[in-house]
């Protein structure tokens, strides 16, 4: 009689090969599922969305500030039509209000004729960004009538709040 051979009872010590899996297969989705929700979050931290430009026309950068933690403008300066940038804005951001001395309804032009150098404002448009747990805000107020550095400024506000 061979004595080697234990009884099947004890030959089936230890874990089945499924409970690993499926151990693995949790952790993997929990992984997942945290993943989804950080790294929109973490990627926004690291790489901070970059305002929205006009890309018709030429469009050059005149000033940047840092007004402090999660706040920084932009001032922009272009030779397209301040009323053009506002329909452009208006189109990214939606929710825009004009002076109510400038008229940019008609055709593509401001309805005010002031001596060159005096700056008029046009408009304010404001839009909201969510990019993971937080929301960037953006403003952008449209002047025109400058000499320097093309006819039309707009500065671009970015707030990123929780």
């Amino acid at each position: 009689m061979d004595t080697s051979a234990a009884p099947a009872d004890e030959q089936e010590k230890g874990l089945p090969l499924w409970m690993p899996l499926l151990g693995l297969s949790v952790a993997l989705c929990f992984t997942l599922f945290v993943g989804v929700r950080v790294f929109p979050t973490l990627g926004a931290l690291l790489f901070p969305p970059q305002p929205p430009l006009p890309t018709s026309g030429e469009v050059r950068l005149l000033l940047t500030e840092s007004k402090g933690l999660g706040k920084d403008e932009w001032l922009y300066g272009t030779d397209l039509n301040a009323c053009e940038v506002m329909r452009y804005y208006a189109d990214v951001l939606g929710d825009c209000r004009y002076d109510p001395s400038v008229n940019c309804n008609v055709g593509t032009g401001i309805g005010l004729s002031v001596s060159r150098g005096v700056p008029i404002p046009v408009g304010l448009c404001i839009g909201k960004q969510v990019i993971g747990a937080y929301s960037v805000t953006w403003a952008v107020q449209v002047a025109t009538n400058y000499v320097k550095d093309g006819q039309t400024h707009f500065r671009i506000t970015r707030e990123v709040s929780n």
